[in-house]
Parts: structure tokens; C-alpha cells; sequence
């Protein structure tokens, strides 16, 4: 059986977390890194040793796809405490950090990546840990059973397929444990059986088959205790173990590699390394040297920055002979866009101020009226479109970004505000819309036959059930003589319903 240890939270949201003192109390935030996973771990884990610390328990946390970036920093605080330690706090840009107790001999090295980060990443991640997983689902996909395993499946054919997990357990903190177990087994089980697993096995069936423990606790510092009692292991085979994942500039061919290929790995390797630091140090002087914080053409900075970090590596010998050079080349322009990804939403976050702050000096400028709603409609909408024009600039042409959510979470924003300015303006008596008013309705209709039938459609029946004589003459029937004479026709003739005609009954 494989061994890994994956510990899940389930909170119901980033404010149910409560921090608890006596679970981090003791702990400090000796070291952080920004860098990308898994090597990032290796300046923590030189820095914990640093401190003393002659033993590391590694750990990666996880989340599910419906786990916002403000959730994941809840969770990271309520664990361990990372609000203690000023503008780091609820940092959700750290992928790696320590914590060391003072007069302890061992320390944690905990493993954040960011929500924009591979599976793969996700994957070596979670091998270079041991196997050690902070899993925290969003309690909205425990009741769907979807967005769970994004990431943690592919983390989980790994582990099946590694044979240097020898240790695992998984821990899953909810309100509700028995809730969770129930929900979170019966999303793995239409999972597990689609993993690609090792032959000559027994296929995973349940998490109990990948993980040699299951247990769930109800409280963040829980977690902290279960991390302490995983047996820890050397500084230096910490290390060991995150330099055997797999490197992103290394060459990924099962089979041996030719002199050729192996020659283009040394060469083209560190030129790869070397165009990668320069991009993401001149992106981050541009954006330092903005006014802001905001740097209005970033899509078009971040392709030009991809772009010349391309054409240094093609100057490598052998960049373009080999596969192994074609691969790393490639590799390289995928990880420039994922390192900027952080800085894209960076940048969304500051042109989010920005914006604001223009939208909130438009609405100064607006009279008291009737018609004030409208108007800060108004304002909101071409607020909307200038965030929208403004953010379509800060996406880099090659990669794959979007501005919807920021732009969704914007319109919110500005709705709510809208409709706070609002209730306070009718609550001061400055803000009067106009009475509504009242709606008059008309109704036309005809009657077929208002005053008796209708000579139009059954002309006998107007006023007997005889035949009708017209006068002036038709040719048909006539007033004979003598009826004129003795006068009884004038009782006779009557009114035509459908001309100006007269009518004689007989």
C-alpha cells in the first residue's frame, strides 16, 4: 500500500475559521519563499536548519476548484498562525513557508501553490512532500461532489505510481465529520476507479486502498498536532527528496538520451533558468516603477518580456536541433506566462483601485434628483466599460488569462456601494424619487347587436319572422297599391339596421 499523508479542511467559509492561539502560539514564521514549486521548499528547508531545526515534517495544501484565494489564506492562518507575522499574514502569493517552535528541534516546511499552478506542479509537489497534503475542500463542492479532485487526483496517480512514500495518512477537519466522510468517500468513488494505477496491483477503490489512515477532526489545530506527530525526517533527505522531482528544464524522456540531447540539456538548461529570472526581474521593475503599482499596457510588456527571453535562449547551441532543446524551449515560454499569472492579478487587483477610486469621484460630481438611481446606473456602467477596455490591455496575447472574474467581482462591487449611497441618501430625506403614478386603462369593444338582432346576419329576424319589402323599389317585392291606400303599411315600415333605407314587414 503506498504511503502518503494528506490532511483535508473543510470549512464553511473563510470567516468560520477561528485562529487559535494555543495551536500556533509557540510556532514562528522563520522563512517564506515566492518562488516556484517545488524548489522552493529547498530555501525553507535551508532556512529551518538554519534555525536549529534537526528534523522537517513537509506538507502541501490543496484545495478544491470552488476554494477562493481569500478561503485558502484563512485556512493557512487559522493554522498556523501567519497573521502574527505583520504584512505576511494572509499572503496568499507565498508557495512555500517554515514555521519553527522555539526550543523544538524540528519545523514545518508547508507547501502553498497557487490556484493557477498545474497539476503537474500540484503533483511533484505533493511527492516532494512525502506525500504530506493539507486537503481543503470548499463545503459547497462536498455537497455538489464536484471540483474536489482537480488537482489532488492527479496527485494521487503519482503517489500510486512512487515507491518513496512509505508513511500516510489523511486527516479531513470539518463541522461535520461524519457529513464529510459520507460525501467526501462517495465523490472518491466515482473517481478512483478513472486514476491510472500501477499494474500487478489491487485497484484503489476507496481512499483507505492510497492511504494507509483516514481521520477526521472538527478543528484546525488539530492539524498542527497531527503534523507533529508524523515522523520527521533529516534536513538533508528533505532536500534530497524535493531535488529527485522532476525539474522543469530537465528532459523528460523515459528512454536514455543521446549525446546530442544531453548536450542540449546542459547548455540550453541554464540559459532557460537564466532568460526566466531576467523576465520575471524586469516585469517586476515595471510594475514597481509604475505609477500605482499599475502598469496600463502589462499584456503587451509581458509578451515583449517572453519574447526576448525566447530569442536568448535560441542563441543556446543547440536549441533548436534536438528534441530536448525543442522541449525545454517550449517548456520555458509556458512558465513565463504561469510566473506572470501572479502579476496579471496583481494587476487586476490595483486597476480594481484605480477604477474605484474614478468611479467614486464621478459619483461626487452627480446632483440630488428624482433621477439620481439612473444616473449612478450610468455611472456604473461606463465604470464597467473602462474597466473592461483598461483590462483587456493587462492580457498577454500567449497566454491564457482572463479578467471575468475580477471584472463579475467589480460590478458587484460597485452595485452594492451604489445601493449603499442610496439608503443613506433617502435616510438623510436628500434623495426623493418621483411619486409613481397611476395607470389608466381603456376598453373598446363592439357588440354585434346592441338593440335586438342584426339585420346584416339574419335580416327575417329583425322584427318577424316574414320577408322583408324595401322601398325604394327592388325589382323583387313591392307595396302593392291597396296597401298604400288604406294606410297600413306606415305601421309596417320600420328603420334598416344596415342603410339609411326603410324597411316594410309583411
Amino acid at each position: 500500500m503506498p504511503s502518503a499523508t494528506v490532511i483535508s479542511s473543510i470549512s464553511s467559509s473563510s470567516s468560520s475559521v477561528s485562529v487559535s492561539a494555543s495551536a500556533s502560539a509557540s510556532a514562528n514564521l522563520v522563512s517564506s519563499s515566492k518562488s516556484r514549486l517545488p524548489m522552493s521548499l529547498s530555501s525553507v528547508i535551508s532556512d529551518l536548519e538554519a534555525e536549529g531545526a534537526s528534523a522537517v515534517t513537509r506538507a502541501c495544501l490543496v484545495t478544491s476548484s470552488g476554494v477562493t484565494r481569500a478561503q485558502r489564506a484563512a485556512v493557512l492562518d487559522s493554522m498556523f498562525g501567519l497573521e502574527r507575522s505583520g504584512d505576511t499574514g494572509g499572503d496568499d502569493s507565498l508557495t512555500a513557508f517554515g514555521t519553527h517552535a522555539e526550543g523544538s528541534d524540528s519545523g514545518l516546511a508547508i507547501a502553498n501553490p497557487s490556484p493557477q499552478a498545474s497539476a503537474a506542479d500540484v503533483a511533484s509537489t505533493v511527492v516532494a512532500c512525502g506525500g504530506t497534503v493539507i486537503f481543503s475542500p470548499s463545503p459547497i463542492d462536498l455537497s455538489r461532489g464536484e471540483g474536489l479532485f482537480d488537482a489532488l487526483a492527479p496527485a494521487m496517480e503519482r503517489l500510486l505510481s512512487s515507491s518513496s512514500t512509505e508513511s500516510s495518512s489523511l486527516i479531513v477537519v470539518a463541522s461535520n465529520p461524519e457529513l464529510a466522510r459520507q460525501q467526501l468517500q462517495e465523490a472518491a468513488s466515482s473517481i478512483l476507479p478513472h486514476l491510472i494505477q500501477p499494474r500487478g496491483k489491487r485497484p484503489a477503490q476507496v481512499l483507505e486502498d492510497i492511504f494507509a489512515s483516514v481521520t477526521y477532526v472538527s478543528s484546525p489545530q488539530d492539524v498542527v498536532a497531527k503534523l507533529a506527530s508524523i515522523q520527521a525526517c533529516a534536513p538533508s533527505d528533505a532536500a534530497s527528496a524535493i531535488a529527485a522531482t522532476v525539474d522543469f528544464f530537465a528532459p523528460a524522456a523515459a528512454t536514455a538520451l543521446s549525446s546530442k540531447d544531453l548536450a542540449a540539456a546542459r547548455t540550453v538548461g541554464p540559459a532557460a533558468r537564466t532568460a526566466l529570472e531576467s523576465a520575471l526581474a524586469a516585469m517586476q521593475e515595471a510594475v514597481a516603477s509604475s505609477a500605482g503599482g499599475l502598469v496600463s499596457n502589462f499584456g503587451d510588456v509581458a509578451d515583449a518580456q517572453v519574447k526576448k527571453a525566447m530569442q536568448d535562449v535560441s542563441r543556446a547551441e543547440q536549441a533548436g536541433v534536438t528534441s530536448t532543446g525543442q522541449q525545454i524551449t517550449a517548456q520555458l515560454k509556458e512558465e513565463l506566462y504561469s510566473e506572470m499569472s501572479d502579476l496579471f492579478h496583481d494587476q487586476l487587483e490595483a486597476l480594481t483601485v484605480a477604477t474605484f477610486e474614478a468611479f467614486r469621484k464621478d459619483l461626487s460630481q452627480l446632483r440630488i434628483s428624482p433621477t439620481l438611481a439612473n444616473d449612478m446606473d450610468d455611472v456604473v456602467q461606463k465604470s464597467l466599460v473602462n474597466f473592461a477596455k483598461a483590462a483587456k490591455q493587462l492580457i498577454a496575447k500567449g497566454a491564457t488569462w482572463s479578467a471575468v472574474p475580477a471584472k463579475t467581482a467589480f460590478s458587484s462591487q460597485l452595485k452594492e456601494f451604489c445601493s449603499e449611497r442610496l439608503l443613506v441618501a433617502k435616510a438623510s430625506g436628500q434623495f426623493r424619487p418621483f411619486p409613481r403614478k397611476g395607470y389608466t386603462i381603456g376598453m373598446h369593444w363592439l357588440l354585434p347587436k346592441p338593440f335586438g338582432n342584426d339585420f346584416r346576419q339574419e335580416p327575417w329576424m329583425v322584427h318577424a319572422t316574414d320577408n322583408m319589402v324595401y322601398v325604394p323599389e327592388d325589382k323583387i317585392t313591392n307595396v302593392a297599391p291597396g296597401d298604400i291606400k288604406n294606410g297600413d303599411w306606415r305601421s309596417k315600415i320600420v328603420p334598416s339596421p344596415s342603410s339609411r333605407e326603410m324597411v316594410y314587414v309583411q
